[in-house]
């Protein structure tokens, strides 16, 4: 379950936000977060391999306010757990990872500034064990840096170069050498591409979108020595009737 979810949480939010650990590998760098929803979000969404057999599906549940509360993901048409999405006045506040038999595996909790901007986000187990913390700065109301830290250490950091419709994620590891670099391409105010380059080869994200601008298609690849391999493709339905509950406001 844990492995698909990393598409879901990226669609939902900030697209350019930060690298993917992917094709098959969930990153929590992914998980900073815009928590607006369009008022036309999907209610469903399919999972299928390079030879087009569905792998994994999920479908999703909003709150009045159209903010996803609910992510219930399905593997060979069984339960495999879900996401559950928690919020106060000011946007999302936690995030909750459950697996098929309703066990918390994992935790991630919020923390906002003045200016309801998130500065940090800390991921915990099950057992509420802190497993990372990820620190953000800003400039000019947009990230310019972050920070992870592992038992307090600090493990991994990211700098944004903003340059015209792309924005290059420089990664680092603690010891100052590169670790890496993240390239978005945007298009008419739209993510279009991904890119993440390592020593060992690449991995890319695209990014299609229907008529009224919904993002419609996302297709994986991962590259090595020039040669390009489509991983899976993530396909996303409109047309479902979406679900509706109340809204789960937690208080300070």
């Amino acid at each position: 379950m844990g492995k698909y979810r990393n598409v879901w949480i990226t669609f939902l939010f900030v697209l350019y936000s930060a690298a993917y650990a992917g094709p098959e590998k969930f990153d929590h760098l992914d998980a900073f977060k815009n928590t607006t929803v369009k008022l036309d979000g999907p209610s469903e969404e399919l999972v299928k391999d390079n030879s087009g057999k569905e792998i994994a599906r999920a479908s999703y549940k909003y709150n009045e306010k159209k903010q996803i509360i609910e992510i219930d993901f399905f593997k060979d048409a069984a339960n495999d757990g879900k996401n559950l999405f928690i919020y106060d006045e000011k946007g999302l506040k936690q995030e909750e990872l459950y697996d098929k038999n309703n066990h918390l595996v994992e935790k991630v909790i919020y923390v906002r500034n003045n200016a309801n901007q998130v500065t940090q986000f800390e991921v915990f187990d099950g057992n509420n064990k802190s497993l990372l913390l990820w620190k953000f700065q800003y400039n000019n109301n947009r990230v310019a840096s972050g920070s992870r830290y592992i038992d307090n250490a600090l493990t991994e950091r990211f700098i944004y170069e903003y340059s015209g419709q792309s924005i290059i994620q420089h990664l680092y590891f603690d010891d100052n050498s590169i670790a890496g670099s993240v390239v978005t391409d945007i298009k008419n105010a739209r993510v279009i591409k991904r890119t993440k380059k390592e020593p060992a080869g690449a991995r890319k994200i695209e990014y299609y979108y229907d008529s009224a601008g919904r993002i419609e298609k996302m297709i994986f690849f991962s590259e090595e020595e020039s040669r390009s391999k489509i991983e899976k493709i993530h396909l996303f339905n409109y047309t479902l009737p979406l679900v509706f509950q109340p809204i789960k406001l937690t208080k300070h």
